[in-house]
């Protein structure tokens, strides 16, 4: 008897505390995977993201110039572009990177060099560039001394870039 009641108990509790039905799989023909979760396993996912990623980045304001003569000059409207720079040296350490990037400005004056940070590492950045291809030289010219150097897209300096 004493069975019983402790299977009955068992059956009983499994059937109260049983989760309700909340999310669907359904194969369609050709392969097709429809996937329909509950409302608030969707909450939960976006709540998640929105704490775990970081806030946007703040714009940068570009103040534009009055229009000038040449109107197929994109640097005749606007200050900063979207170009590419080359990365020469990354670390989690703020100090390395302001080294790396001191000895780069001693070596090449010609150039700019900045430090910049994208979570969790300082870059070391050099040079304005419109493409990538007008950057390869100077990366060739930079593999001698730094051998990871590669271009990445970034704003550059309008009147700057090469």
């Amino acid at each position: 008897m004493k069975n019983f009641i402790a299977l009955l108990l068992m059956l009983f509790t499994t059937v109260v505390f049983s989760q309700e039905k909340i999310d669907t799989v359904i194969i369609q023909n050709k392969g097709t995977l429809k996937i329909e979760l509950d409302q608030r396993i969707n909450q939960v996912i976006t709540a998640k993201e929105d704490a775990s990623c970081p806030a946007p980045v703040k714009k940068v304001v570009v103040k534009k110039d009055p229009p000038k003569a040449n109107a197929s000059d994109p640097c005749a409207t606007q200050t900063q572009i979207n170009g590419f720079k080359i990365q020469i040296y990354y670390s989690k350490n703020r100090g390395d990177a302001d080294k790396v990037k001191n000895e780069f400005e001693r070596a090449y004056p010609g150039m700019s060099a900045q430090v910049v940070y994208f979570a969790p590492d300082y870059r070391v950045l050099v040079g304005d560039y419109f493409t990538k291809s007008s950057a390869n030289p100077d990366i060739r010219r930079l593999k001698s001394k730094y051998n990871s150097s590669f271009a990445i897209p970034y704003k550059v300096l309008c009147r700057r870039a090469k």
